[in-house]
């Protein structure tokens, strides 16, 4: 067989083994492309200490061992607080039940004072409002009730996501450079083209990282100051607690502050939960939609506006990380209509200068 019919046969052979490949490796996505993001943020201290070590196998592990450490105490720490608030919250509640004869009992009297706050100033029908926050109660009960059993299972691929993410995370550190000079040799492209691309995606990382910090930063301060206004206990605590969780996209902060805003509602103070639940919709709701875009567009020089748009539709089309891959997949598109402008327009000068030449040789035979 002729070298061309061979690479033809193990081209096709190739072809028909790349899906079941990829349903293999589909399930440990996740952990790899949050492996490969801090594999990016900690190349850099990493480098570092290999060079003074010099056993790259060794700062490796060290480098892997701690990030991980690392962010396993921040999401302990803010599990730990989260359970404590919770926790604190029941204990009140239920006392408060209790002396008002049971929970059904604290349900109904407690929308009672809500409808009655609401139609002092508000003309409408306290019987539809008491009907909508009874059903409303009920409906979170029965949504608590049956998720609880899917938050066990949750918990656990946690875990084990995190146990894929360190194996990945260390092989990548030790390993990914010589992997990303192996792949550059299968493109078809220039060198420089290549490392282009490979620059971009690095960028469009560590710019949304120094977002993702930036946002943490400004919610746990506004998240204080809110705390501190509605006289809560600790509230430098509760808003660095708060500002951690907003690691989650939308719906980490408001984990923190929702159920202190539902805390001040059953006990009767309904002008502290009306203050601290729109400080935390409107002010800290709005950091991460403003901030984050202003951060990420500024090193990536994108409009805001598209790294909003792409990090909110990130998150619909893969969850949690989205928020991440989003403006890293318009950073990569950007970059690749940019190489075949570029391309392109080399190509068109190229060929004019063909032009040229075979038009002066015509006019050197004519002459």
């Amino acid at each position: 067989m002729s070298k061309r019919g061979s690479l033809i046969f193990l081209g096709v052979l190739l072809t028909l083994l790349l899906p079941p490949l990829f349903q293999i490796a589909w399930p440990f996505l996740m952990a790899f492309l949050l492996a490969s993001i801090l594999a990016i943020v900690l190349h850099p201290w990493n480098r570092r200490l290999v060079k003074r070590m010099e056993r790259p196998g060794l700062a490796t592990l060290v480098t892997t061992l701690t990030a991980v450490v690392a962010l396993g105490l921040m999401i302990g720490f803010v599990g730990l607080a989260l359970t404590q608030e919770l926790a604190t919250t029941y204990e009140a509640l239920s006392q408060r039940s209790l002396a008002e004869g049971g929970w059904p009992a604290l349900a109904t009297h407690s929308a009672d004072r809500v409808v009655d706050a609401v139609a002092r100033y508000v003309p409408l029908d306290k019987a539809a409002i008491r009907d909508h926050l009874l059903d409303g109660l009920s409906q979170m009960t029965v949504f608590l009730r049956d998720n609880v059993g899917s938050a066990v299972g949750g918990f656990t691929s946690v875990l084990v996501t995190g146990l894929l993410t360190t194996i990945f995370l260390y092989f990548l550190l030790l390993r990914g450079e010589v992997w990303l000079r192996w792949l550059s040799m299968w493109t078809p492209l220039d060198q420089d083209v290549t490392e282009s691309l490979i620059l971009t995606v690095k960028n469009s990382v560590i710019a949304n990282v120094n977002g993702v910090f930036a946002v943490v930063l400004a919610q746990g301060v506004c998240l204080t100051f809110g705390f501190w206004f509605v006289g809560l206990d600790s509230p430098v605590l509760w808003g660095a607690v708060g500002g951690l969780a907003s690691i989650v996209p939308f719906i980490g902060s408001p984990m923190i502050w929702l159920p202190i805003v539902a805390a001040f509602l059953f006990q009767g103070n309904y002008w502290m939960a009306l203050a601290l639940g729109l400080w935390g919709a409107f002010v800290v709701g709005s950091v991460d939609d403003v901030l984050r875009p202003f951060v990420v567009g500024a090193r990536e020089k994108q409009h805001p506006v598209l790294i909003a748009l792409a990090a909110v539709g990130g998150t619909y089309a893969f969850g949690a990380l989205g928020f991440l891959l989003g403006p890293l997949v318009l950073s990569l598109v950007a970059a690749l209509l940019k190489e075949i402008q570029t391309l392109v327009a080399a190509e068109r000068r190229s060929q004019e200068g063909e032009l040229i030449v075979a038009l002066g040789s015509t006019d050197a035979e004519q002459r």
